[in-house]
């Protein structure tokens, strides 16, 4: 899963619907049809970096239309408006999978439930949770075990509705609902694979590059994976935080706290203050 591409989604008015999506490809978002039903659009809005190039703010609400909507799962897709062929530039699109073999899964999603909705703004939870692939096969439904931090009720969900359920890096289900019969530790999604059963909605698909594994995703594919998911930028965006924290260094190159008024490099600065520290004889171990 990549943050770039968690979608916040809010329309029908002040009072009206609010959920998760993730986008598919620069210019499809992926939602639940229950988020959007009765709906011709909806707003969207996306995190953006900050300065450590970590998620941050939430960006500018962008204008979307409902695509598509399946007539027999709770899945939809939206598009930009008219004038507008992409809501964020991306390098690659999304691979969509089914779950499989025997063995509980691990899975994972973010999005925008109400239990951390705010007067003043929204925020993301994270969960991590396990899934029987066994379990709801006769209605395509994934049931998640949610194992990490969860709303004290079923209303604190509301707005996770739409949310992207991956299985290491293939995007499996949409969270489609929380079971009425099952305890408050249960999610209900969709599966995403779903999506290639309408004709309409597979050529969107395919005309937006998104990929169609051929092999089912089992417990034995996830865990050979990191448990964080892809490595990605992460290591370069480790080393730059920890740069920029510790020798006051900032992402262009160039040494801070005036040094030559900014224009010095930066490890040319780094390497001069630090050897003001050492005295003119020859270094020794130390």
């Amino acid at each position: 899963m990549e943050w770039q591409r968690v979608a916040e989604l809010h329309g029908g008015g002040e009072n009206g619907r609010h959920g998760s999506g993730y986008l598919l490809s620069p210019g499809l978002a992926l939602t639940a049809r229950h988020v959007v039903e009765r709906l011709d659009s909806i707003e969207l809005r996306l995190l953006e970096p900050d300065q450590l190039g970590f998620p941050g703010a939430a960006g500018i609400w962008q204008p979307a239309r409902v695509a598509w909507t399946s007539s027999t799962a709770d899945l939809a897709m939206l598009a930009p408006q008219v004038g507008s062929s992409t809501f964020r530039a991306l390098e690659s699109a999304t691979t969509l999978a089914r779950v499989g073999g025997r063995a509980p899964i691990r899975v994972h999603s973010l999005g925008f439930p109400r239990a951390l909705l705010t007067a003043t703004h929204s925020d993301t939870l994270q969960l991590e949770a396990a899934v029987n692939p066994w379990s709801g096969v006769r209605s395509d439904s994934l049931l998640l075990d949610v194992r990490t931090t969860r709303p004290a009720d079923d209303e604190g969900w509301k707005g996770m509705s739409g949310a992207a359920v991956f299985a290491g890096d293939r995007l499996v289900g949409v969270i489609e609902a929380v079971p009425t019969r099952l305890d408050s530790s249960t999610l209900r999604a969709t599966a995403a694979f779903a999506l290639f059963d309408d004709l309409q909605a597979a050529e969107m698909l395919r005309a937006a590059g998104v990929e169609r594994a051929s092999e089912h995703v089992d417990a034995s594919y996830v865990d050979r994976l990191p448990s964080s998911g892809s490595w990605g930028g992460t290591q370069e965006h480790y080393a730059r935080a920890v740069v920029a924290t510790f020798c006051s260094i900032d992402f262009m190159g160039f040494a801070v706290h005036g040094a030559m008024e900014g224009r010095t490099p930066a490890l040319a600065a780094f390497t001069e203050r630090r050897m003001r520290c050492w005295p003119d004889e020859p270094s020794s171990v130390r």
